[in-house]
């Protein structure tokens, strides 16, 4: 699996930090594997500080591909679309993770997870009115 040589341990710790609304940050040296860019910029971003860049870089966040850390980092790009308000990207997260709402993000990787997929949708539900 992509990532595992390299690059695993920053999104597996970023998805147990969102599990637990703790910090997202990160030293800029960080190899975030196969997984980058992706959904962790905004959030290292947000906590940095720099809300229009994370803004930025939360609308060049590409989707996940479908694989087995589909749902974990659709979660990481849904707690940056909160965390900014970005209504569009909320309402996108929402979509692609209903169908898995009573699993646990990337749990079927065997290798981490952001939690109860159930929690995020109530939340992302919440946010968008």
């Amino acid at each position: 699996m992509p990532g595992v040589e390299r690059g695993l341990p920053p999104p597996a710790m970023l998805c147990l930090r969102m599990q637990h609304d703790r910090s997202a940050d990160f030293h800029d040296a960080v190899d975030w594997g196969p997984t980058s860019p992706g959904p962790a910029r905004p959030l290292v971003l947000l906590e940095r500080g720099s809300r229009p860049q994370a803004a930025e870089a939360l609308r060049r966040t590409p989707e996940p591909p479908r694989d087995l850390l589909f749902e974990a980092m659709w979660s990481l790009t849904a707690r940056a679309a909160i965390a900014l308000g970005d209504r569009e990207a909320m309402e996108r997260a929402k979509l692609e993770l209903a169908p898995a709402a009573d699993e646990l993000a990337g749990a079927g990787s065997g290798m981490l997870t952001a939690g109860p997929l159930s929690r995020l949708l109530t939340d992302l539900t919440a946010a968008t009115g």
